[in-house]
């Protein structure tokens, strides 16, 4: 029979997860099990961070740093979530950490749900490569008459392979600086951008900070975000115009599956 790893000490931490959801209602922000969860584990002498930042790595390049919500004993992640259900997206977050960890074992908690829910995952590292056949469909689905094509298949799989190696869950900025790795790592000439000016009627209005990408006549939007509608696509197009760049991709990480938006002004 296979040994399970770390079972005494996830056995430990899923009792507490239990004692914690049913000494609490379920109207509570995330930070209140947070607190709860180090309280028991604390009481039973297992060493945690919470909310500790750890450096993320793009291969083998520093990327930027991502906090977890508790790291048990050097070994375990930790997630929790307050959700009505646990969802694929979380567990692939979780299953994110984990590589970028270097840790096999991570436990998921929800505690919005009617009943108590848990995930224990397990992830054996291996060398990432983006799956082809995606990365494929993604380029037949372009319209015809493009731009730069050789140049747009290596900017979309760059897009694929950073999806692919580091997964969903971190914020919008390890993306950028993924990207910006995996482009350079393609022989690309690449230029970040870390300001767009938001036009109004054809007049600057203001600038905010954005992280993108621009290569050649192209711009890349790596972006985060929970729903891919709140961008506005116009606003991109009107800087692009602004930029003379005529072609532009947006890429939403925080997706379970990749799919890119190719941008023509």
């Amino acid at each position: 029979m296979t040994k399970l790893l770390h079972k005494e000490l996830t056995r430990q931490i899923i009792h507490a997860y239990y004692d914690v959801y049913n000494g609490t209602s379920r109207t509570y922000p995330e930070y209140v099990y947070e607190n709860g969860m180090m309280h028991d584990l604390r009481a039973l002498r297992i060493p945690c961070l919470r909310q500790d930042e750890y450096e993320i790595c793009y291969k083998d390049a520093p990327v930027g740093k991502q906090r977890l919500d508790i790291f048990a004993a050097g070994e375990v992640v930790v997630e929790i979530k307050v959700a009505p259900r646990l969802t694929r997206l979380h567990k692939a977050q979780t299953i994110s950490y984990l590589k970028t960890t270097g840790k096999k074992v991570g436990l998921l908690f929800n505690f919005g749900g009617a009943e108590p829910e848990f995930e224990r995952l397990y992830y054996e590292h291996h060398e990432a490569v983006a799956e082809p056949e995606a990365l494929e469909q993604a380029c037949a689905d372009l319209p015809a008459g493009y731009l730069s094509p050789e140049l747009t298949y290596l900017l979309i799989g760059g897009l694929f392979e950073v999806h692919h190696v580091l997964g969903p869950g971190f914020i919008w900025r390890i993306y950028a600086n993924a990207c910006h790795h995996e482009f350079q790592l393609r022989g690309l000439d690449v230029r970040p951008e870390k300001v767009m000016q938001v036009m109004y009627r054809g007049v600057p209005i203001g600038s905010v900070k954005f992280a993108h990408l621009r290569i050649e006549n192209t711009m890349v939007f790596p972006v985060a975000i929970q729903d891919i509608a709140d961008i506005r696509i116009d606003s991109l197009k009107d800087w692009m115009r602004v930029q003379e760049v005529p072609l532009g991709i947006l890429a939403n990480f925080h997706a379970l599956f990749l799919s890119p938006v190719v941008l023509r002004t």
